[in-house]
């Protein structure tokens, strides 16, 4: 913001808005494998029982018809959010008797011809969205698309940015003060890999004949010792063909040229690949993305995009309207994968960045930040292991001790009428704290640990883990009625569309094409 804080605060309580954690909202996305009872990736369908992948508004799935992504709606405290995907979680176990895998990298799984693609019936719509993921499967291999993570969504109402514009409109003002918040975070983003990263180890099998950087575990895995989160590796959703985009969210026309970019310029191994093999689509176009979702980022700007639509087309003619966070494992030892003490840190440093310096971005500085994030990846539990900050190296335990340190004189000066929100980001600091001081306490030291001392393979520890969730969601005593509802009416509305006449699938593609 281009106001220090103190006078953004003032007009904020001369306008009646001081209590700031009325007029911001998040949602929860939270992807999860489906596996059989002998521990392996579900090859069943997508269950009726919880309605159609298409058009159920709380469950649908991702890249493979195995992996479940549960949705929550926005909602205007974290403990509602969470309840809501408890909740979702809790009707996942009473509808199906798959298991869901507690961790973002997968169980093992043998034979990568055993992932099916999600399948989203014979609509035009249903059948883009199973190419697109046929395109991924041809570009990455379908083994990289089984990890699984948490999207954070995250917003402030209409009348938070009123109260704080002057002359811009409000598209222009929401744009700009959303970006700040998206280069701010990206600044520091390695911190959440460092906090809450739960993927140091893979099995074998998720390796198979790709080459590595890991080291032997035990005879079924392999790991870093001082790893935060492969997910978020080259071994997971990191794209080399997306290495030279250098994205750096400065303003919006040039995030959606640089977007653009990247949606229409050829990338030679694609092209290799091709767009059809006997005749059949296996992916969109041969561009370095083929949609805008392929882009990887650790956040990024969003609008809710109607059916059918472009993004890019969205996001130009409207704005943004909140940004999606994409850091997150799922924390293997949580039964919902995410709890109070992660969101409040991540709120809190979500209103750090955005009320922060409102700085652009740079080449150097992206190289930089690259850089940091793949050694806290690798690296990041290693007190030698060093960071690069303006040009000049620090620890990761100084840096993090520093940024909590800022955070926590940030909430300090937010008003009193915050308090109950200030109060449990405060403890939630105090947790993070200990781990900069303790690296076994972060969720990827305590995975390490417990293989170690007990002895145990990625898929014993993970399958222990999921008769404990099941029994914790067992002694839950949620409403899941509407979740019921949702999935009858879902399948309704599935059997709709697919009985609607449409224009042929190709024509369909190459309109789609068009749009950008």
């Amino acid at each position: 913001m281009t106001r220090s804080l103190g006078e953004t605060l003032s007009l904020l309580a001369d306008k009646g808005k001081s209590n700031i954690s009325n007029h911001f909202y998040r949602g929860i996305e939270k992807e999860s494998l489906r596996i059989s009872s002998n521990g392996s990736i579900s090859n069943s369908d997508h269950p009726s029982s919880l309605g159609s992948a298409l058009t159920n508004a709380y469950i649908t799935t991702d890249f493979s018809e195995a992996l479940l992504e549960l949705i929550t709606p926005k909602k205007d405290s974290i403990e509602s959010a969470l309840q809501c995907l408890q909740e979702i979680c809790k009707f996942l176990e009473n509808s199906t008797d798959d298991r869901v895998w507690p961790s973002s990298i997968p169980c093992s799984i043998e034979n990568e011809a055993s992932i099916r693609l999600a399948d989203y019936g014979s609509s035009n719509s249903g059948r883009l969205k199973t190419l697109y993921r046929s395109g991924l499967s041809h570009r990455y291999g379908s083994m990289m698309q089984t990890v699984s993570g948490i999207h954070y969504n995250f917003s402030f109402d209409d009348d938070f940015f009123n109260a704080l514009r002057e002359e811009e409109s409000l598209k222009e003002f929401k744009n700009k003060a959303y970006l700040n918040l998206i280069r701010n975070f990206r600044r520091n983003a390695w911190v959440i890999l460092y906090l809450f990263g739960s993927s140091p180890v893979v099995p074998k099998t998720f390796i198979t004949n790709r080459e590595n950087f890991l080291d032997e575990l035990n005879a079924e895995d392999l790991f870093l010792e001082n790893a935060t989160c492969l997910r978020m590796s080259e071994l997971g959703y990191m794209s080399k063909a997306q290495d030279n985009l250098f994205i750096a969210y400065n303003d919006i026309e040039e995030y959606l040229s640089d977007l653009k970019n990247a949606l229409v310029t050829e990338h030679s191994r694609y092209a290799e690949v091709g767009l059809k093999k006997n005749g059949v689509p296996i992916q969109i176009n041969t561009s370095i993305i083929q949609i805008e979702n392929e882009y990887y980022s650790s956040i990024r700007p969003k609008r809710v995009t109607p059916s059918g639509e472009r993004p890019i087309n969205i996001l130009r003619e409207k704005g943004i309207d909140y940004v999606e966070i994409r850091a997150l494992d799922n924390n293997t030892f949580l039964p919902g994968g995410i709890d109070e003490e992660t969101s409040y840190f991540l709120e809190g440093y979500l209103l750090y960045s955005f009320f922060g310096e409102d700085k652009k971005s740079d080449r150097k500085e992206i190289e930089e930040l690259l850089s940091n994030w793949q050694a806290v990846v690798r690296n990041g539990r290693d007190e030698n292991q060093m960071l690069v900050k303006n040009g000049e190296e620090v620890s990761i335990k100084k840096a993090g001790l520093q940024l909590i340190d800022g955070i926590a004189s940030f909430i300090n000066e937010l008003p009193k009428e915050m308090e109950i929100f200030k109060e449990k980001v405060m403890a939630s600091l105090d947790k993070q704290k200990l781990k900069f001081e303790d690296s076994d306490l972060t969720p990827s030291g305590k995975i390490v640990r417990q293989l170690k001392e007990k002895n145990q393979s990625w898929q014993e520890l993970n399958y222990d883990l999921i008769k404990s969730h099941k029994e914790f969601y067992e002694k839950q005593n949620l409403n899941t009625e509407y979740l019921t509802k949702e999935a009858i009416s879902s399948l309704q509305e599935f059997k709709r569309l697919q009985d609607v006449k449409e224009m042929p699938f190709e024509k369909f593609l190459e309109e789609y094409l068009k749009e950008i």
